[in-house]
């Protein structure tokens, strides 16, 4: 019996130890089956979390790369804007480098240029104003202002081999060039030459440099002569080309015609100067208040006189003769409304007559220039050939009135258009055409250069009156000035309007042909 619950015991203890490690089975199975539902739930947010940021980073790189490829298309479909940042930048780059002074030289009274002769006023004046600073780029572009205006003469039918070439097409138009440029180098050695003698040793309230002392320690006792004669006209050509460089830049990938441009720059630089110049000359700080309140309204006299030869000039700048034309084969019509126009400005000559004979009357003074301070013939032309003096004034306006007829001729190109006429069947209405056109025409242009000259004479020669008057020459206005400020704005305005218009008509050519590829695909996808 004793044996019998012995084995008892022993199975129930076999029991119990199986129970127990079935327990421990399936608590070690449950804790695993947990332990890999937790690992599945981690990796499951981990995988989400992933997920989540890999979407993240692709919506901001499809965020920037759609910005990034709106950029691209603005910026490929708005050449016009990157036309007019390119000019900036390069009208920016004109005036930093108007900015730096050459080395080695010592400036004298620089506010007094226009006191120094006509003949520096009138290249600071169409070279860009850097003479002002006696910049790297002093010259600016007067060199080829000089050649462009004796090629023009060159290429009228007074000289038929010039005027031959000018209307051989594109090969004499290089040829043209490359004479413009041969001369530009021959007239910017001339003028480095002149300007260096004309400026060195200033007179007394004159504008000039002066050589610094390091100069004479680099170059030896005559480092004046050799820095003065040699250097300092190497560098102001270099400067020059570098100049006519910007404005072939301008011309080529800008906007506008890139040497009125760099013109326009250098006078619209000036002009804060210039006013400040006049408001301490016509307002002294030192005035009792009575007498200030008189010349305050002195400066706003000048002021309105300012704008309001600005406004006369813009009247002009804008005005033109239109003669009614008409076109075989496109019906007649007897409505003034429904006839094309041949434009023809009311000043065809420009502002070049002017600019033409103040360097024609700067020649003396250049010559004068070459020769002895002391000798008579310098002092009778500084004495006879300002053009405050009445036989340099007189001769202005002589040389202008005639100028601007020949010019104004010449710049209307009336044989041209009579030729384009006859060749597309276009006629004046009453005219016959070949040679009563062309009378008709020059007739025309005569007229209007005739009326335009004295209007030139009066806007040249007011600067000029002003100082007969008193008024200092670094503040008399000009009307050469204005009229080449006004003339260049409005000249670029209308050519940004043009290759607007042009660049607007491109892209709904380009959004029509879009439209018809998309409408093209779905009638070919129909059945009927």
């Amino acid at each position: 019996m004793a044996k019998k619950n012995k084995k008892d015991l022993n199975k129930e203890n076999a029991l119990l130890n199986e129970n127990d490690a079935l327990q421990k089975d399936l608590n070690s199975e449950t804790n695993s089956e947990s332990l890999n539902v937790q690992n599945v739930k981690q990796e499951e947010q981990i995988e989400e979390f992933d997920a989540k940021k890999t979407e993240r980073k692709l919506s901001i790189n499809k965020f920037f790369n759609e910005k990034t490829k709106a950029w691209q298309d603005w910026w490929a479909n708005h050449s016009l804007f990157k036309k007019i940042l390119f000019t900036l930048l390069i009208l920016t780059l004109f005036i930093a480098a108007g900015t730096i002074t050459i080395p080695g030289v010592n400036l004298v009274n620089k506010n007094q240029i226009s006191q120094q002769s006509d003949f520096v006023a009138i290249l600071n004046l169409v070279g860009g104003g850097g003479l002002r600073n006696f910049s790297i780029v002093a010259l600016g572009i007067s060199p080829f202002i000089s050649a462009s205006l004796v090629m023009m003469i060159l290429q009228t039918k007074a000289f038929p081999a010039i005027h031959r070439l000018s209307q051989s097409g594109p090969q004499g138009r290089i040829k043209i060039n490359f004479i413009t440029y041969f001369l530009t180098i021959i007239f910017s050695i001339f003028q480095a030459f002149l300007i260096t003698k004309a400026l060195v040793n200033p007179k007394s309230g004159g504008f000039g440099i002066t050589f610094a002392s390091s100069v004479t320690k680099a170059f030896g006792a005559n480092g004046n002569v050799v820095y003065g004669y040699f250097i300092l006209p190497v560098i102001l050509i270099a400067g020059s080309f570098f100049a006519l460089f910007l404005s072939e830049q301008i011309t080529n990938k800008g906007v506008g015609n890139g040497t009125s441009l760099l013109i326009f720059i250098g006078i619209a630089n000036s002009l804060i100067p210039t006013f400040r110049s006049a408001f301490s000359f016509l307002v002294p700080s030192a005035a009792k208040h009575a007498i200030l309140v008189k010349q305050l309204i002195n400066f706003i006299i000048y002021l309105l006189g300012y704008m309001l030869t600005i406004l006369i000039v813009i009247i002009f700048t804008i005005a033109e003769r239109r003669v009614p034309i008409q076109q075989v084969g496109a019906g007649l019509s007897k409505s003034e409304k429904e006839l094309s126009f041949l434009p023809i400005k009311a000043n065809p000559a420009g502002i070049m007559s002017i600019i033409f004979a103040l360097m024609i009357l700067s020649v003396p003074t250049m010559i004068a220039n070459l020769t002895d301070q002391g000798s008579k013939y310098y002092y009778w032309v500084y004495a006879n050939f300002q053009l405050t003096k009445p036989l340099a004034f007189f001769l202005f306006i002589l040389i202008t009135f005639g100028l601007t007829i020949l010019m104004g001729i010449q710049q209307s190109r009336i044989d041209k258009i009579s030729e384009d006429f006859a060749k597309s069947s276009t006629f004046i209405p009453g005219i016959r055409p070949g040679d009563q056109t062309e009378d008709y025409l020059l007739n025309i242009v005569l007229r209007l250069s005739f009326f335009s000259s004295f209007y030139l004479i009066i806007l040249g020669a007011m600067q000029y009156v002003q100082q007969m008057f008193g008024m200092p020459a670094n503040i008399a206005f000009g009307g050469t000035t204005i009229m080449i400020l006004v003339s260049t704005a409005y000249e670029t305005i209308e050519q940004i309007k043009a290759r607007y218009k042009s660049q607007e008509l491109a892209r709904k050519r380009r959004n029509i042909r879009e439209l018809k590829e998309v409408y093209g695909e779905e009638e070919e996808d129909l059945i009927w």
